[in-house]
C-alpha cells in the first residue's frame, strides 16, 4: 500500500492531537459569524485549523463536522450555548478522525449523513479500531446528490469524492451562500492526498465544485482558511499548471528530486503552507502519475476480529505472516502498525497499544515516519509509569527528528521527573 508524505504528515498531526486524553476548553474553538444564521467553528491544531459549521434555524440546529474526539466535548458545550437543544442534523463530509470524531457527543437523536462510502470504510479501515459508536454512523447516506429543505433553509449536498479521499461530499448553503468544500482544497494550500484519493482528480472535482456554487459565494474548507468562487477557479488553475510541470519534468527524465532541487513549482509556491510543501506536492504528484497497482487484499477487518478474539500479539503475528508470507497478496504498509497502535492510545489500551506500536519500529524501522512512532512509545510509557522506557523512546524520536516539538516538550517533562 502506497501512502503518500502529505497524506502521513496530515494523519500524524492529526493523530498527535487526538491522542489528547483531556478535553480542549470550549475557548478553543474560535466562532465566527459567517451570516446572521450561520457560523464557523473552528479549533487551531498548530499548523492547521479544523472547521465545523453551524446553521441556527428556528427548527433547531444543523452541524457540519463534529471535530475530533478530544475536541468533541468543547465543540458540544459551544453547540449548547447557543440554547437550541441538540443538532437535528449532523452532516459529516468524509471520514477522517477530526470530522467524525465528537459525533459521539451528541448521540444518536440527530439525523446524520455522509457518503455512502463512510460506513464501510470504518468497518474495513484502521478505523474498525477505533471503535466507534452507532452516533458516528450515517442514517442517510449520498451517492450523488441530496437536497434538504431544513428551518425555512435549502442545503445542497454533493459527492465530491475521489481525490482527498474517496468519500467527501461539499455542503451548499443555498441561501446563505455558503459552501462546506470538505478537504478537495485544503485551505487553499497544496492539497493532502489519502491512500483512498487520487493526485490527478483534484482539478476536475474542483471545477465540478466551482460549477455548482455562486460567484458570490463564501467557500469554507475543511482545514485552514475560507475562500471565494474566484480563488477555486485559481486553485484548479494551480492544479492544472502544477500537474504540467512536474508532467513535464518526468518526461524529459528529471528525478523528483532533481525537480525539488530545481523548485520547479516556485510560480506556485504561495500554495505551500501548513502541512504540503513544495517538496512534498512534486513528490505527489509524481507518484500518481505511475501506475497504480491493484490494491491488494484488506487487512484491517481480519486484524481487528484476531485482536478482539486473541489479543495484540496475536493480531500482530497475523500482521507478520501478510506482510512476509503471502506473497504480496495484502494490502500492507508502513503507516498500518502505527495507526492501529495511536488508535488504541486514544482509547487508552496502552498496553494493546504498545504492542502494536512495538512492532512497527520492528516492521518500518527505516520509515521517515518512525520518529513519531518513537515518540507515541515515549507518550504511551511515561502514562504507564516506566520512565527508563519513556526517555529511551523520546531519545530515540529527538534522534530521528531533532526539531519535533512534541517530542522536545516530552524530553523536558521527564527531564523534569527525573530531577
Amino acid at each position: 500500500m502506497t501512502i503518500r508524505r502529505s497524506c502521513l504528515w496530515l494523519a500524524c498531526s492529526l493523530l498527535l492531537s487526538s491522542t489528547a486524553t483531556l478535553a480542549q476548553d470550549p475557548e478553543s474553538i474560535t466562532v465566527t459569524k459567517l451570516t446572521e444564521n450561520l457560523h464557523l467553528l473552528a479549533t487551531d491544531q498548530g499548523s492547521y485549523t479544523t472547521n465545523s459549521l453551524l446553521l441556527s434555524t428556528p427548527d433547531g440546529l444543523l452541524l457540519v463536522d463534529t471535530q475530533g474526539t478530544g475536541d468533541g466535548p468543547a465543540l458540544k458545550e459551544v453547540v449548547d450555548s447557543y440554547g437550541q437543544g441538540t443538532p437535528k442534523y449532523i452532516i459529516n463530509t468524509h471520514r477522517h478522525g477530526e470530522h467524525i470524531g465528537g459525533n459521539v457527543q451528541f448521540g444518536t437523536d440527530p439525523v446524520v449523513i455522509a457518503h455512502h462510502l463512510l460506513p464501510s470504510k470504518l468497518n474495513n479501515g484502521p478505523e474498525v479500531f477505533t471503535e466507534y459508536p452507532p452516533a458516528t454512523y450515517p442514517d442517510i447516506t449520498v451517492a450523488d446528490s441530496l437536497t434538504i429543505f431544513f428551518g425555512g433553509e435549502v442545503i445542497e449536498i454533493h459527492a465530491i469524492a475521489g481525490s482527498h479521499d474517496d468519500n467527501e461530499i461539499m455542503v451548499h448553503f443555498v441561501d446563505q451562500k455558503v459552501v462546506h468544500i470538505s478537504s478537495i482544497v485544503n485551505g487553499f494550500n497544496f492539497p493532502s492526498v489519502d491512500e483512498a484519493g487520487d493526485a490527478l482528480k483534484f482539478a476536475d472535482l474542483v471545477r465540478f465544485a466551482t460549477s455548482l456554487i455562486p460567484e458570490d459565494a463564501t467557500v469554507v474548507s475543511g482545514h485552514n482558511r475560507n475562500g471565494t468562487h474566484a480563488d477555486m477557479v485559481e486553485y484548479a488553475a494551480m492544479l492544472d499548471g502544477t500537474l504540467a510541470a512536474v508532467q513535464r519534468g518526468l518526461e524529459a527524465g528529471k528525478t523528483v528530486a532533481a525537480m525539488q532541487e530545481e523548485r520547479i513549482l516556485e510560480p506556485w509556491e504561495v500554495y505551500a503552507g501548513s502541512y504540503v510543501s513544495e517538496d512534498d506536492w512534486i513528490e505527489t504528484l509524481a507518484e500518481s502519475m505511475e501506475p497504480r497497482p491493484d490494491p491488494g487484499k484488506p487487512i484491517f477487518a481480519s486484524l481487528y476480529a484476531t485482536y478482539k478474539k486473541q489479543g495484540a500479539k496475536a493480531a500482530v503475528d497475523l500482521y507478520h505472516q501478510y506482510l512476509h508470507e503471502s506473497g504480496g497478496i495484502y494490502d500492507c504498509g508502513e503507516f498500518d502498525l502505527l495507526s492501529i497502535g495511536a488508535r488504541l492510545q486514544e482509547k487508552e489500551k496502552l498496553t494493546d497499544a504498545a504492542v502494536f506500536l512495538e512492532a512497527s519500529t520492528v516492521e518500518y524501522g527505516e520509515s521517515e515516519y518512525t520518529f513519531y512512532t518513537e515518540y507515541l512509545l515515549a507518550d504511551l510509557y511515561d502514562q504507564l509509569g516506566d520512565q527508563d522506557r519513556a526517555r529511551l523512546h523520546c531519545d530515540r524520536s529527538l534522534a530521528l527528528k531533532t526539531d519535533f516539538s512534541a517530542a522536545v516538550e516530552l524530553g523536558e517533562k521527564l527531564a523534569a521527573k527525573e530531577d
